[in-house]
């Protein structure tokens, strides 16, 4: 049986492994087996590139061991690679200088492509003997052991490759995603994009996908800042709009916020308790614990964050690069965090986790995705973390919630359902407290304060509960949405619980009167109309059924006191329909949301009611 090979990885590296296989014809095995690798200083976020030692023992095997010759190869971001270069393969092996006019073609040739929505990746060189390799490994040995080192790249060289070329790779998003992202723009969710791509490719795939779109960004324009020095070492920031200067402005202190953020401290405290480092926290008595989960349960848990003013939108995009990060300070994160649409690329993970702190303190909710190891920090810190199934070990235990497929667009769906979910449990709050708590408990107090007969006996209390508002209830839970729930704002989660002031207000004062009232008219109406005045059975506590212009034997009195209850009961359970029908639609009519067809149809409505008259 013939078995085809998946691979699984890094985009770009199976992209390289893909062309070297399908159009250069290279066996992989054999080019591995004859040419062993010594070492490899892995991609990391903040080098941008990574390096790789082999012994070319193929191409020269009977040369003496100290003199055959070690290929070093480094790949990784262009503006990163082509800096380390001093020289450049021609198409005749031949080295040349690199000079600053072919940088600059290069660089050129890198941006164009980036426009078009392409990933690219420079490769460059350098080979040494293995002797001078050995040398190198070495004074890198006493170098870290002196610590005495600038720059940590396990012993490789920084500096001197041969440029060898560029590599272009066209990664183009599901087809699902900018459907997605303007539903979510339409919905007042902004989606800003953190990538470690080249400004100019991240820019081009944020409009493929909309982040960046035609009415805002093209329209009006995308805002960019940049950074220049003075003679004294002084940054001055320009404030550019469409390459007209707004203003600039001189930044002030730049306000360190990992060690002030929960989050951080967690990890850093939890990074030094696995290496041995620190003793963990003393867990506090169960029930403290307790009482701190029931509190978190009805109130917000109070940031730890400096608090900032409330941004108001501008209706432009902008383009941060990662580098320029470092140099902004409050006013300037108040500025490029008020555009409605966002781009930063070139990010590492320390800059990921400023950014989301730096939402964070300006009263947004932040949901951050995620694949990588380098994203656990801004994971672990936003208010909700969504890994991917196809991400590190690493990512996912950082994360709050897991995609297992990987999709955008699920997140959009599950916030429509939430949206959906939240606006029926209200409804199911609605409809449960007149009757299952407002109705039942009267009877009782005008028991107690009035002398009457119990209207409602435990057993129908019991059986309305468990059995009448149950099936009715979970109807309520399957009702479709009356209107687009996802062009209406987030919720502000300080104000908007699932039970709140104005809808207790309805459920108890509006609904639960008038059916606490109607119950009772139908208890006193049938007494009435059995011969027993309303005079007779108030008032009279123990003495119920003594008079002698009652005429009736206890047995006869226990019979119509049941034959009350279950009036009471008929009652309730024939208003709570009429309450049903009027919470299920909260914001339209009942003919333009009819359970019967249409978009609001649910049959479940009329087997719940089937049960409940059965009952």
């Amino acid at each position: 049986m013939k078995s085809e090979l998946r691979l699984v990885g890094d985009a770009a590296d199976t992209a390289l492994y893909n062309l070297c296989v399908d159009r250069c014809a290279v066996d992989i095995d054999a080019m591995r087996k004859n040419n062993p690798r010594l070492k490899v200083l892995p991609f990391n976020s903040s080098n941008k590139f990574m390096i790789s030692a082999n012994e070319l023992v193929s191409v020269e095997a009977s040369v003496p061991q100290g003199e055959r010759t070690v290929l070093l190869i480094m790949k990784g971001a262009p503006d990163i690679v082509i800096q380390r270069c001093s020289s450049y393969k021609t198409n005749n092996d031949e080295n040349l200088p690199l000079n600053n006019e072919m940088k600059q073609k290069l660089f050129s040739r890198q941006e164009l492509l980036g426009k078009n929505g392409y990933r690219v990746i420079a490769m460059c060189q350098m080979k040494v003997t293995r002797e001078q390799y050995d040398r190198m490994i070495e004074q890198y040995t006493e170098e870290k052991r002196s610590q005495s080192i600038t720059e940590d790249l396990s012993g490789f060289p920084s500096n001197g490759y041969s440029f060898v070329g560029l590599f272009s790779l066209l990664d183009p998003p599901r087809t699902e995603v900018p459907d997605s992202v303007l539903k979510a723009r339409r919905a007042q969710i902004r989606v800003a994009m953190v990538t470690g791509d080249h400004p100019t490719t991240a820019k081009a795939i944020a409009k493929q996908v909309n982040i960046l779109t035609t009415e805002i960004s093209e329209m009006n324009g995308v805002d960019t800042f940049k950074i220049e020095h003075s003679p004294t070492g002084q940054p001055t920031i320009n404030l550019y709009r469409n390459d007209r200067l707004l203003e600039q402005h001189v930044p002030g202190s730049v306000t360190r916020i990992d060690p002030d953020n929960k989050n951080a401290r967690k990890m850093v405290q939890q990074a030094a308790i696995d290496a041995g480092e620190a003793e963990p926290d003393p867990q506090p008595p169960w029930y403290k614990r307790a009482w701190a989960s029931c509190r978190n349960q009805v109130r917000e848990p109070k940031s730890d964050l400096p608090p900032s003013s409330k941004m108001e939108y501008i209706s432009y995009g902008i383009v941060v690069a990662g580098a320029d990060i470092s140099y902004m300070d409050d006013y300037m994160w108040d500025w490029v965090l008020s555009h409605q649409e966002l781009v930063f690329a070139r990010t590492t993970p320390e800059q990921k986790l400023r950014i989301v702190v730096e939402f964070q303190r300006r009263g947004e909710v932040v949901a951050v995705t995620g694949d990588g190891t380098n994203d656990a920090p801004a994971l672990k810190c936003a208010h909700l973390g969504v890994a991917m199934q196809s991400g590190t070990e690493v990512s996912k235990e950082a994360g709050d919630m897991i995609l297992l497929d990987n999709n955008f667009s699920s997140i959009i769906q599950a916030i429509e359902t939430g949206r959906l979910l939240s606006d029926n449990l209200k409804k199911v709050a609605i409809y449960l407290l007149p009757g299952g708590s407002w109705s039942q408990i009267w009877p009782v107090f005008f028991n107690l304060w009035f002398g009457m007969p119990l209207g409602l006996s435990a057993f129908w209390a019991v059986i309305f509960c468990m059995l009448n508002d149950v099936f009715m209830s979970l109807a309520m839970v399957t009702e479709k949405p009356e209107r687009d729930i996802m062009s209406r704002p987030p919720s502000i989660r300080e104000k908007d619980h699932l039970l709140n002031a104005k809808l207790l207000f309805h459920a108890y004062a509006l609904v639960g009167n008038f059916e606490c009232f109607t119950a009772f008219f139908c208890f006193c109406y049938y007494w009435i109309d059995n011969g027993v005045p309303f005079y007779s059975f108030m008032f009279t506590f123990e003495n119920f059924g003594v008079h002698s212009y009652i005429n009736r034997t206890s047995d006869e009195l226990v019979l119509m006191t049941n034959s009350a209850q279950s009036v009471y009961y008929c009652s309730m359970c024939l208003f709570q329909f009429f309450n049903f029908f009027a919470t299920r639609t909260r914001y339209e009519s009942i003919f333009a949301h009819n359970p019967v067809w249409g978009k609001g149809q649910n049959l479940y409505v009329f087997g719940a009611m089937l049960i409940s008259v059965g009952i």
